[in-house]
């Protein structure tokens, strides 16, 4: 079954937001209209072969962007490394943080600590990255990441909570090589929350 007509025009109209957004926020507003435009038309073209464990249109779209966004992993992790704390909400910005972990204030010092957990985000394997923002920026449910990264969802929590420890590890070594109060490590913070997203 091809997917077309108002069918098509559904599926835009109900995801093309969410999509672009989680693809601008982590490879900026160029990177996320690719994104957005690769997504869709693969939408259209490979709908007859969806995969059956896709689940719901948006679990099916987020994989697409995911796998989409690794073409632009050299552009994330720059952005990355050179992050600054925004001066507007949008899209573009570090968005609703659900992981105490990644959360920031408008102080010199969080937003200096803020600064230090991207640059060792950056440096995490593309798999761990998408696992990361998906819950911890986009407040994806665990079901959901595992639809989008194909990580069997028995297996999201515990590897997320490896993937905060790695940071924490990586902070703790910066902040002994570089004894600043500005490079202070992250506390022990709580395990993010599932979103409602489904």
């Amino acid at each position: 079954m091809s997917l077309n007509g108002p069918a098509a025009a559904r599926l835009y109209d109900e995801h093309v937001d969410a999509i672009y957004a989680y693809a601008a926020r982590r490879v900026g507003p160029q990177g996320g209209v690719e994104v957005v435009e690769n997504v869709f038309e693969h939408a259209l073209r490979q709908h007859a072969q969806r995969p059956a464990h896709t689940g719901t249109d948006l679990g099916w779209l987020l994989a697409m962007a995911t796998a989409f966004l690794r073409r632009h992993s050299d552009t994330e992790c720059e952005l990355l490394r050179n992050w600054q704390p925004p001066t507007r909400s949008t899209s573009r910005a570090i968005p609703r943080v659900t992981d105490p972990l990644l959360a920031q204030t408008n102080d010199d010092h969080s937003t200096a600590t803020t600064a230090h957990v991207m640059t060792a985000v950056a440096e995490l394997e593309p798999l761990e990255r998408d696992l990361l923002f998906l819950i911890a920026w986009e407040g994806c449910s665990s079901s959901l990441a595992a639809i989008a990264t194909g990580i069997p969802q028995s297996e999201v929590r515990p590897r997320l909570n490896t993937i905060r420890k790695e940071i924490r590890r990586r902070m703790s070594a910066r902040s002994s090589q570089n004894p600043d109060p500005s490079r202070d490590v992250v506390t022990e913070a709580g395990a993010p929350t599932d979103g409602a997203a489904s």
